[in-house]
């Protein structure tokens, strides 16, 4: 009997909407996050990852989720171990899984090898004023919004060129389109062409303000106020909201609040608790059995 191939196989395809016309390019995060802000049922959910290794990237991408949001700023990752983590998400999500990179400030190294390689988004931290932000957009985007240079390794003239968007030479035009600024807060930041979305740092915030970094400051009114800030620029400029889901009970509220990009995994927490759990759970069947041993020596005295 003939065996079909893959391109006759719909059903073995992956659905990504939002990909680029090759996997190296940014996929298209905007247009994701405004179907989601239209729909809260399309709303968008990945995985952190804090752990600067390709292998754990495959792992992730391979359950193709939305989005995997790595973190520069505090994961350890070198240049190479950056550019070749987006390839690998975006290469074994077969184009589901975009990129979104938080990168060190002032760190014109970090973004330019997360722009070239094909991030979707970059999450600009420790924002506190609009103009931080125009000045940030000219170094993400190319001319004739920003001033961003055109790197000669990202293509190769007449054999990677090609572009799902018409008239759009080198994927420049739809590159211009495709990146999410996340930010701290405030109505004015919210308010500057070119911002995509919001982020509000839980961590930040809590160490600036003189907050108690664990959950017992969660219900304070200066965060509680800044989260409210923070979601009614959202609200104000149809700007959706990008951020981490400590819980899965927490979605719900979160969806409501305004966000619409969720990482609902942290792969270091993820990885420790699994660690943990594993261990509590080694340990509990030990005593067990140790009670049983105890239960049997006394019964043969």
């Amino acid at each position: 009997m003939a065996v079909k191939g893959y391109l006759e196989q719909p059903h073995l395809h992956t659905n990504a909407s939002f990909r680029s016309s090759l996997l190296t390019h940014p996929g298209n995060l905007r247009e994701a996050l405004r179907q989601a802000q239209q729909d809260p049922r399309k709303t968008l959910f990945g995985v952190a990852q804090g752990i600067p290794s390709t292998f754990v990237t495959k792992v992730i991408a391979s359950t193709k989720p939305d989005f995997i949001w790595i973190d520069v700023e505090h994961g350890m990752f070198d240049r190479l171990t950056l550019h070749d983590a987006i390839h690998a998400a975006q290469h074994h999500s077969e184009g589901k899984t975009m990129v979104v990179v938080r990168v060190p400030k002032h760190d014109e190294t970090c973004l330019s090898t997360a722009l070239d390689a094909g991030a979707s988004g970059i999450v600009i931290p420790h924002t506190e004023s609009a103009q931080e932000v125009k000045d940030f957009i000219k170094e993400v985007y190319y001319p004739p919004i920003g001033a961003r240079s055109f790197s000669p390794w990202t293509f190769t003239p007449g054999i990677s060129d090609a572009s799902l968007y018409p008239n759009d030479s080198f994927n420049m035009t739809t590159a211009n389109r495709h990146s999410i600024k996340g930010v701290e807060n405030a109505d004015e930041i919210a308010a500057v062409e070119g911002i995509s979305g919001l982020m509000f740092g839980p961590g930040d915030f809590k160490a600036d303000a003189g907050l108690p970094l664990d959950r017992s400051s969660d219900t304070h009114p200066k965060f509680v106020g800044a989260i409210a800030k923070v979601a009614e620029a959202g609200k104000k400029y149809g700007k959706p909201l990008f951020g981490g889901a400590m819980s899965p009970e927490m979605i719900p509220m979160m969806i409501e609040q305004g966000y619409r990009c969720i990482a609902v995994i942290f792969d270091v927490w993820g990885l420790a608790h699994l660690v943990h759990g594993g261990v509590q759970t080694a340990r509990g069947y030990a005593q067990k059995a140790e009670k049983a041993d105890d239960a049997a020596i006394g019964h043969t005295k």
